[in-house]
């Protein structure tokens, strides 16, 4: 018997799956122009020699969290590929791009060392926005399906805008990635990817649909999301996270202190699976229960309260 078709984001959707939490994480992130095809697992099956391979997959086993991924724009001659390090933190986050002429001075490039902020004199560095959207369609038919319009869209108006390689969450797609911040969203619409870019470029966070901070660790992510939307906090330099203490096997106590470091918001949170079961890509054979984040427990005090 055939297996049923689906659409893993539509399951998603249709479960009202809630999105907060899942957000990839990822300090440093390697974004390389490949304006080829991508196969299911985008750099083993590329065509970059062994060589470059194995120096980009030395740079991952090396450095802590971090991410390498395929970007292209539109199919176009070029003397040129573009290479972005993204130092993607919570505060003073950046962006370094370099361009290269050949695939084989990947190795020349000191990765670790741009992202510990030390810059050649020809590379500039900005903390201008930079926009991916998942557009891997073999990896998953979502991504294809819902990313490519929404990046097609999107790169309609803006130079910013790419499209990547698998960014984690295929049953999130479209997924819309803000660097150098890092904030993942889920199910992104035109009309909402609109929204999302105009509160980010003015230093706002939209909880609609919002995964988390790749700099921030899943139950963080979460936590993030309880406080802002208790407290009604969108800046988006507004919180500065203290501390994170696993209380029980599931549950997390995270600390935030406001952007004014008068105030200290204190979330408990725990992990749930959920009570729905889906296919969480569109190559799952089995349906799961996903896991979900609930608050338990909230609170504010006075940072001279606390002294």
């Amino acid at each position: 018997m055939s297996q049923q078709f689906f659409y893993c984001s539509a399951l998603s959707r249709e479960a009202a799956e809630k999105t907060f939490g899942t957000a990839s994480v990822g300090q440093v992130w390697l974004l390389i122009e490949y304006p080829y095809g991508w196969g299911f697992e985008a750099l083993p099956d590329s065509g970059l020699s062994p060589a470059v391979k194995s120096y980009l997959n030395k740079f991952l086993k090396t450095t802590p969290r971090s991410r390498v991924l395929f970007i292209k724009q539109e199919r176009k001659e070029s003397s040129e590929r573009s290479v972005f390090v993204v130092r993607c933190r919570e505060r003073n986050p950046s962006v370094a791009h370099l361009k290269i002429s050949d695939y084989e001075q990947l190795p020349d490039i000191d990765v670790a060392s741009i992202a510990a902020g030390e810059l050649p004199a020809s590379v500039s560095s900005s903390d201008a926005p930079l926009y991916l959207v998942c557009t891997h369609g073999r990896r998953d038919k979502c991504c294809a399906k819902f990313g490519y319009p929404l990046y097609k869209s999107l790169r309609a108006e803006s130079a910013s805008v790419w499209q990547s390689s698998h960014v984690g969450g295929d049953r999130f797609a479209a997924n819309l990635v803000c660097f150098p911040h890092g904030l993942f969203y889920a199910h992104v619409t035109e009309e909402m990817s609109r929204k999302v870019i105009r509160e980010y470029e003015a230093r706002r966070v939209l909880l609609d649909k919002y995964r988390g901070r790749a700099c921030y660790s899943y139950p963080v992510q979460a936590a993030e999301y309880f406080v802002r939307k208790e407290a009604g906090i969108t800046g988006l330099d507004e919180l500065r996270q203290l501390g994170c203490e696993r209380v029980h096997e599931k549950t997390w106590r995270a600390r935030f202190m406001t952007g004014d470091g008068e105030r200290i918001h204190e979330a408990m949170i725990r992990s749930v699976m959920s009570d729905f079961q889906s296919y969480t890509t569109c190559h799952s054979t089995q349906e799961k229960n996903v896991v979900q984040y609930v608050l338990d427990d909230y609170r504010v005090s006075n940072v001279h309260q606390e002294a």
